[in-house]
């Protein structure tokens, strides 16, 4: 992988060794010796552009990726097949957020322009779930006919670090020392 660094910026850009992003680049795996041909058959969508930012002032970062969901299989139900596409996402995109941590998720079609965003506020890492994914995601299908399994989707993760502890030293009483 190439990487590029823009002002803050890491932007990663695929080139023909390797189809998709690693896992193992983004964050820890289970087992270390998955190459990145593999990585890319458990994932059900492909990576076209992968970008990080951060934003330390506020101790947050920003990460972006351009996907589009493989082929449907002959005999698999599309709805089936999406809610599996959607599962694969969401883990993939919160595989290395802490659980305390704030989340948010903002879903564009950029193959038809005139949808609008489908957001999903900050929430605590352990409550974005694929459910909830799915939930708003379901809303948007069924009022929008021009939304195809096919179509090019832009991801935006917002990941708000959130602070642990208080920062001060904690002291039991008083010194007696003169």
């Amino acid at each position: 992988m190439a990487k590029k660094m823009i002002l803050n910026r890491t932007r990663v850009i695929p080139t023909t060794e390797a189809p998709s992003v690693s896992r193992e680049d983004i964050g820890p795996s289970t087992s270390r010796n998955i190459s990145a041909s593999e990585t890319a058959k458990q994932l059900p969508f492909r990576i076209l552009d992968e970008t990080f930012k951060s934003f330390p002032i506020f101790n947050t970062t920003g990460r972006s990726l351009l996907i589009k969901f493989n082929s449907l299989g002959e005999e698999q139900d599309p709805t089936t097949y999406l809610k599996e596409c959607i599962t694969a996402l969401t883990n993939y995109l919160v595989d290395k957020v802490p659980d305390r941590d704030l989340v948010g998720l903002r879903i564009r079609n950029t193959e038809n322009v005139q949808d609008k965003v489908v957001g999903i506020s900050l929430l605590r890492r352990d409550q974005l779930k694929a459910d909830v994914v799915w939930n708003v995601l379901g809303k948007v299908i069924q009022n929008n006919a021009r939304f195809a399994l096919t179509d090019r989707l832009e991801v935006h993760l917002d990941h708000v670090r959130m602070p642990a502890g208080n920062g001060g030293v904690k002291t039991k009483g008083r010194s007696l020392d003169y």
